[in-house]
């Protein structure tokens, strides 16, 4: 017989002790429930109030964007309700004019877009009923119901259609002005914002405070800058590779390669596979094939060439992350949630990575001397 084991806990009633193993994955257990629990009522409480939050999270990104533009005016000495000001409406001002003209170049031709792509699907249904697949229009007919159903469920009718589509847009319309108007006030009271909420930290955890903060708003402005660069190259990068193959709708296809690319990995292809459909239509399957081909080329530009270049490491995540991120974020959020899934995993990572090494000694850099003993004794390990 062997005796009690001695990394066994003894208990105060003399009963059975418990494994060490059990009893720490027990403690860790009942923590990360109350930890899941309050992170679960936390996104419950911000989907209930997503028409104030999306537009303040929104105006935060656009804020961190804007706010070296600012804070250099301010470094001439203009006051910084003048520096906002000229910063806000130059950014208002842009925009206008870019959604102006869009809407009156662009907006028909995106329709035309869409009956392209319509007649494209029509086509691909053609081949998968007279196809090697064979399948008969019932069965096609169900796989549409079901794929129309699983992306959303129909609106209703009558005087709820209506009513619902006022509330959506007078939830819109209210959305942006708060975010205009955060935007405005951030941009002009961010730094006295900042102090405040700094003075009301305990002085133990101020530091770490303004440090993860300081990393937040970076990956935000980094993230969405270099997110419209990305998506403004891999629009000209497809609109060459349209041009080239004669494919029609070469602008409005190239805009919404732009917009896709806020939607990581996601976007870009939709986009390609949109264009693949009015390729088919327009010249056939060959031409199609060499979209998707041009589309799938131009992806591994961006991943491999663009992302390491204009993306610092801080902000850069597997793209397995990425994918499973935009997908939880278009389940939870939709679109929106998307393109938010994805710098609010890098800021997740940043701030465990900061807990993690901020007690971490920093290395020093190998001096001349220090380098050459190491490639001396590298060099003496190596001989016979």
């Amino acid at each position: 017989m062997t005796g009690p084991r001695d990394d066994l806990p003894a208990r105060a009633d003399g009963g059975a002790k418990v494994p060490v193993l059990l009893a720490g994955a027990a403690a860790w257990s009942w923590r990360l429930l109350l930890i899941g629990a309050a992170g679960t009522m936390i996104v419950f409480v911000l989907i209930q109030l997503y028409v104030v939050v999306v537009p303040v999270i929104l105006a935060l990104f656009l804020a961190a964007a804007l706010e070296p533009l600012v804070a250099r005016l301010r470094r001439h000495s203009w006051p910084p309700a003048l520096a906002a000001a000229v910063v806000f409406l130059t950014t208002l001002v842009v925009l206008v004019l870019l959604v102006t003209w869009i809407g009156s170049t662009v907006a028909e031709e995106l329709g035309d877009v869409g009956e392209r792509a319509r007649e494209g699907v029509d086509e691909i249904r053609e081949w998968l009923q007279d196809g090697p697949l064979n399948l008969s229009p019932e069965r096609l007919d169900q796989l549409e119901k079901d794929l129309t159903s699983s992306l959303g469920s129909g609106g209703g009718g009558g005087g709820a259609g209506l009513a619902e589509g006022a509330r959506a847009v007078t939830e819109a319309f209210g959305g942006a002005v708060l975010l205009l108007f955060t935007l405005f006030f951030v941009m002009k009271d961010g730094f006295r914002m900042a102090d405040w909420f700094k003075d009301r930290i305990a002085p133990a955890q101020r530091n770490d405070a303004i440090e993860i903060t300081r990393r937040a708003r970076k990956i935000m402005r980094l993230y969405l800058v270099a997110t419209a660069l990305t998506g403004l190259i891999d629009a000209v990068l497809i609109a060459i590779a349209l041009l080239v193959l004669g494919v029609p709708l070469v602008l409005p296809l190239a805009l919404l390669t732009f917009l896709g690319g806020f939607l990581p990995l996601i976007g870009a292809t939709v986009a390609g596979l949109l264009a693949a459909l009015v390729a088919l239509v327009d010249g056939g399957f060959t031409t199609a094939l060499l979209v998707v081909a041009a589309t799938i080329g131009i992806q591994q530009i961006e991943g491999n060439v663009l992302q390491p270049v204009i993306l610092e490491r801080a902000v850069r995540l597997h793209p397995l992350v990425t994918v499973v991120a935009v997908g939880a974020g278009l389940l939870v959020g939709g679109l929106l949630g998307a393109f938010l899934s994805v710098p609010l995993v890098a800021i997740a990572a940043q701030t465990a990575n900061y807990y993690r090494t901020r007690n971490l000694p920093d290395e020093p850099d190998p001096g001349p001397d220090d380098a050459q003993a190491v490639s001396g004794s590298a060099a003496s390990g190596s001989s016979p």
